[in-house]
């Protein structure tokens, strides 16, 4: 049986450890959640970075923050947390409230540590959790314009390869009569989306300028856009001309996830040569300074 020292059983009587604790806990519950969901991986994969970048955010300013509550927005808290809790016990659907069990449970978790006057110290952490925290399904449901512009895309790149085809509205017909259909789910949302919530975490992480932060969230729509527009010309060909399990290797597959890992790469990419810009400007107006 393991003896607690006293500075070891004063830092669990410490505030900042239950909080951590609850932290941990919530984290834990949703990536769990999101695992019974039957996600894909890239969904699994994006909230642990959402709750990484948000650990790293905290634990950067853990000296600075201001932690005193009072009692309402105690209460507050405790209610959302507890609601999270009972919702995920007995979760027998996950609709689109599940999707935001994490910004309410993050909501309540700053309420309870700092206060509703506090709330500007946690800032960056909630922008986070809300950009990651959008149901990226029911935006895909509700806008379905971006299938013929891809559509359109993946016949230009058709085109110069030389493959003989013609389109009709969404329908790309191959010669051999063999067609795809540029679905909603196909239209590249699903790649967009996860993108601009990794250009949201790098802007609030990162110092940028104005300039940079316009051209970060366009980058993440035209580098998704790009390559599901080759991803769609790509299974074009291969649905006319291989047999089907390729094309479902490569459309449903595991094969699929290669092009969500390109547009990632590039993307990355792009962010790392922006944030290498920064320290020479910087510099530059140090030295202008001096001057």
């Amino acid at each position: 049986m393991k003896v607690f020292s006293q500075n070891e059983w004063r830092s669990l009587q410490e505030p900042q450890f239950w909080l951590m604790a609850i932290a941990s806990g919530i984290a834990t519950i949703h990536a769990s959640l999101i695992w019974r969901s039957n996600a894909d991986s890239n969904q699994f994969i994006l909230s642990l970075l959402c709750w990484l970048a948000v650990a790293i955010l905290i634990w950067e300013k853990r000296h600075k923050l201001i932690l005193q509550s009072d009692i309402v927005s105690s209460f507050l808290g405790f209610s959302l947390l507890g609601f999270v809790l009972l919702r995920s016990l007995w979760m027998t659907s996950f609709d689109n409230l599940f999707h935001f069990i994490p910004f309410i449970a993050a909501i309540g978790l700053v309420l309870l540590a700092s206060g509703a006057n506090k709330l500007h110290q946690y800032w960056q952490e909630i922008i986070i959790i809300f950009a990651f925290s959008i149901p990226v399904e029911l935006l895909i449901n509700r806008i379905g314009i971006l299938a013929l512009y891809t559509a359109n895309f993946a016949s230009l790149i058709l085109t110069y390869l030389g493959v003989e085809f013609y389109r009709e509205g969404v329908n790309i017909i191959l010669a051999n009569g063999k067609a795809v259909e540029v679905a909603a789910g196909c239209s590249g949302w699903e790649s967009i989306f996860p993108l601009l919530k990794l250009s949201v975490l790098f802007l609030v992480m990162f110092p940028t300028k104005t300039m940079q932060k316009i051209l970060v969230p366009l980058a993440a729509v035209a580098i998704a856009f790009v390559v599901n527009g080759v991803r769609v010309a790509i299974l074009a060909i291969l649905h006319a001309y291989t047999a089907e399990a390729t094309f479902k290797y490569w459309h449903i597959g595991t094969g699929s996830q290669v092009f969500f890992l390109t547009s990632t790469l590039l993307f990355g990419g792009f962010c790392y040569l922006t944030s290498k810009r920064l320290p020479s400007e910087h510099s530059d107006k140090r030295e202008l300074s001096e001057l």
